[in-house]
C-alpha cells in the first residue's frame, strides 16, 4: 500500500492494485459517518471510434450509455441497483464524455455494498431478451433529452466551436442511432474497455485502508478476465477556427441566455500544466465577470441581466473561455460582455481575493466524501494520476506568471449563442 500526499492539504490517499490490474484508491476522514465507493470505468460516450490491433472499429453514439443500463440489470432483468437499497445505501451510475461510473453511498453494510459493486461491474453476459427490454428506457431518455435546455445548450455550443470532436454528438445518443445499435455492438465495447487494466476502485469516508484494499482484492483474487487488448482510441484533428461566430436557436429557457465563448488552442500553452491553465484562466474570469465583479453589479443595477458567470475548461487540445448571462436585451448585453471577454482584467487584490476564495472551497471539499471521490474519479481518469499539488499551484499564482499565461491567450476565435424560450406555437407541438 501506497499514500499520496496531497500537498498543503494535511491530506493522503491510499493506493494499491490487484494482481489483475486494477488500481484501489481509498481517502479516510473518521469523523464522518458517510462511505462512497464507485468503481470507474475508463471508457464513454465520445469513445466510438477506435482500434484493437490492426482492426478499426467505429460504433454508434450512445453504446456507452446503453451498455452502462445493461451492466445494472441481473439475467433475469431486474436492476441490480435496487440491492444497494436494501443495505440501506443510495446508488447510481453515470455516462461521462470520457468515463462510466458505478457508485453507492451509505453508512452502514459498506463491505456488502462494495463487494456488491464489484460483482456488478465483473465479467457478464447479456441476453437478446435483456437487451431488448432496455431500449424502451433509453429511447424514452433521449426524448426526454430533447427538451432539456442544458443539454440543448451545451451540444449546440459545442458545434459553434468543435467541427470535428465527438462532444458534437448527443452522448445518450439520437432517436435513430439508439435504434441501430446492437447487441454486438455493447459486447464489442464491453470486451474491449471493460477490465481491471482500464478502471479502478475508489472508497472515501470512514473507512479501514487496509481493510478496503483487503476486500477488493479478495474479491478480484476469484474473478477470471482475458488479456486486455490495449485499445487506441481515436486521436482527433481539429480546426484552430470556430464553426460558427453567431448563432441563435430556441430551446425550453424561460429568459433568453447569451453564451460567449473563446476557443485557445492549447499547443499556445504547452509548457504549462493544464491544471495552472486552469487556475489562472478561472481566476482572472472569475474577477471581471463573478459574484463580486464590478461589471456584474453594473449590470444588474442597470436591470441589463439576471446572472452572470464564467468557466473555463479544456477539451482535448483546446481551452474554452466561456461567459454566460441571462437576459431580455441580448443585443445589449452581447457588445459588453465581449469587450470584457477580449480585455480582460488582471487586478493584483482582486486575483489574490479569488485565490483566496479557491483555496478555501478546496480546503472545504475535504469535508465531505462524494466530493474526494468525484475528484479521485476525474484525475484518475482525465489525466491518468491525481494532482497532489493543486493547493500550491494555486499559491504560486503570482500576478506576473497570471499575466504570461494570459498574454498567450487570444479571444480572436470567438462564438456567440443565443438561447431563446420556444414559441407558444413550437411548444405547443412539442407537447403533442
Amino acid at each position: 500500500m501506497k499514500e499520496i500526499i496531497l500537498k498543503g492539504l494535511d491530506e493522503k490517499i491510499y493506493y494499491d492494485e490487484c494482481d489483475n490490474g486494477l488500481g484501489i484508491y481509498v481517502w479516510v476522514n473518521p469523523r464522518i459517518n458517510t462511505v462512497k465507493g464507485s468503481m470507474t470505468v475508463i471508457v464513454g460516450s465520445e469513445d466510438v471510434e477506435f482500434k484493437v490491433g490492426k482492426t478499426n472499429y467505429k460504433i454508434p453514439f450512445g453504446v456507452a450509455h446503453y451498455l452502462e443500463h445493461m451492466m445494472c440489470k441481473s439475467k433475469d432483468g431486474t436492476y441490480l441497483l435496487g440491492k444497494f437499497q436494501e443495505l440501506g445505501c443510495y446508488s447510481n451510475a453515470s455516462t461521462y464524455a470520457y468515463k462510466t461510473v458505478y457508485e453507492f453511498v451509505g453508512g452502514e453494510n459498506i463491505e456488502f455494498a462494495l463487494k456488491l459493486l464489484l460483482d456488478i461491474t465483473a465479467q457478464r453476459e447479456f441476453s437478446n431478451e435483456a437487451f431488448a427490454s432496455e431500449r424502451g428506457p433509453i429511447l424514452e431518455e433521449a426524448r426526454r433529452n430533447l427538451d432539456n435546455a442544458s443539454r440543448d445548450i451545451m451540444l449546440e455550443l459545442n458545434r459553434s466551436l468543435f467541427a470535428n470532436y465527438p462532444n458534437r454528438m448527443s452522448g445518450v445518443g439520437s432517436i435513430e442511432e439508439i435504434k441501430s445499435i446492437t447487441l454486438n455492438d455493447l459486447k464489442l465495447l464491453y470486451e474491449t474497455f471493460y477490465h481491471p487494466k482500464n478502471s479502478f476502485v475508489t472508497v472515501t469516508g470512514n473507512v479501514n485502508p487496509r481493510e478496503i484494499i483487503r476486500i477488493v482484492k479478495e474479491n478480484q483474487s476469484h474473478k477470471k478476465f482475458p488479456k486486455y487488448q490495449k485499445p487506441q482510441k481515436k486521436n482527433y484533428r481539429e480546426s484552430k477556427k470556430v464553426v460558427e461566430k453567431y448563432k441563435e436557436f430556441e430551446t425550453t429557457v424561460e429568459v433568453p441566455q447569451v453564451y460567449l465563448a473563446a476557443k485557445v488552442p492549447l499547443k499556445n500553452l504547452s509548457e504549462y500544466d493544464i491544471n495552472t491553465i486552469l487556475d489562472a484562466t478561472q481566476v482572472v474570469l472569475s474577477s471581471n465577470f463573478g459574484t463580486t465583479s464590478l461589471l456584474k453589479e453594473e449590470l444588474i443595477n442597470k436591470n441589463l441581466i439576471a446572472t452572470l458567470g464564467a468557466i473555463s475548461w479544456f477539451d482535448r487540445d483546446y481551452l474554452v473561455l466561456q461567459v454566460v448571462a441571462k437576459t431580455k436585451y441580448p443585443e445589449e448585453v452581447i457588445p459588453i460582455l465581449k469587450d470584457k471577454l477580449c480585455h480582460l482584467e488582471i487586478l493584483e487584490k482582486d486575483i489574490e481575493r479569488k485565490k483566496k476564495s479557491v483555496i478555501a472551497n478546496l480546503v472545504l471539499g475535504y469535508e465531505d466524501p462524494e466530493s474526494v471521490n468525484d475528484f479521485i474519479s476525474y484525475s484518475i481518469a482525465k489525466f491518468g494520476h491525481i494532482w497532489d499539488n493543486e493547493k500550491e499551484s494555486i499559491e504560486k499564482l503570482t500576478i506576473p506568471k497570471i499575466k504570461e499565461i494570459m498574454e498567450k491567450i487570444s479571444t480572436k476565435e470567438l462564438t456567440i449563442l443565443v438561447a431563446k424560450p420556444k414559441t407558444l406555437e413550437k411548444t405547443e407541438t412539442s407537447a403533442k
